[in-house]
């Protein structure tokens, strides 16, 4: 199955080991935020933050049930290194002393009176009763 790393501005079709090491080393935090390393669309292994402050790790093994994160979000450079090495050459421990945790996405509901469609169309109804009082 074949591999591919991205950032923000690159894309590297079956990166080496040293593609891997000198994008995860540039990432910044800032323009260079996010690098990942993809067998398919949902199944990747992601690195975040900044190089020098530490990372979060996060993958997804399919599906997005089965999406994790680093439960310390300040891994060192050479550790994170190190998974996303062992990931390319697909050996089965890369996940070893991290510890993860499930990645929750929480999506938000909002009320209908928060919607900014309900203030249009309040504004709209209001607009629309003043013509038709006053007239036009």
């Amino acid at each position: 199955m074949s591999l591919t790393l991205e950032t923000l501005d690159h894309a590297y079709a079956e990166p080496d080991a040293d593609t891997v090491a000198r994008t995860l080393a540039g990432l910044d935090g800032k323009r260079n935020l996010v690098a990942t390393l993809a067998r398919a669309e949902a199944i990747y292994l992601q690195a975040s933050g900044n190089a020098s402050a530490g990372l979060r790790l996060v993958y997804q093994d399919g599906s997005i049930e089965r999406r994790y994160r680093s439960v310390d979000n300040e891994l060192p450079l050479a550790r994170v290194t190190e998974a996303f090495q062992q990931y390319l050459r697909g050996e089965d421990d890369w996940r070893d002393g991290v510890r993860w945790e499930q990645d929750e996405e929480k999506l938000e509901v909002t009320n209908w009176y928060e919607s900014w469609w309900f203030y249009i169309s309040a504004l709209v109804a209001v607009i629309g009763l003043f013509v038709w009082w006053r007239g036009w």
